[in-house]
């Protein structure tokens, strides 16, 4: 697990996303990964694309440092997709490219990021 070293502003973090289109989302593809991921938690991969690039439901955004090379930073994304669900996907960006670490479904925001809120 990361550890978190700062909460950003989510309303920042909703105007970046909306600079992305559809093609400039990558996933984790090891072992098909992140489909694996979908599909345990029950979520539809276009309701996932659907909350980046119009965030609205966006309500809290951590941030860690990468294990990645390619990347400096992991921004965890919570996104309220229901009345009693949220979904959390970490990510990494750069500017013309969005890389969807993993997703995970839970009932309430985590401990970790409740600190910061």
């Amino acid at each position: 697990m990361q550890t978190r070293i700062r909460a950003e502003n989510p309303e920042k973090i909703k105007s970046i996303l909306r600079t992305y289109k559809e093609q400039d989302i990558e996933y984790n593809e090891v072992n098909d990964h992140f489909n694996h991921k979908l599909k345990r938690e029950g979520v539809n991969k276009q309701d996932v694309i659907r909350n980046l690039l119009n965030p609205e439901n966006l309500i809290f955004v951590g941030v860690s440092k990468s294990k990645n090379p390619r990347f400096e930073y992991v921004h965890d994304l919570y996104f309220k997709i229901g009345k009693n669900r949220i979904i959390k996907i970490p990510t990494s960006m750069k500017a013309k490219s969005l890389y969807l670490i993993t997703i995970i479904g839970m009932r309430r925001i985590d401990d970790e990021a409740r600190k910061y809120e």
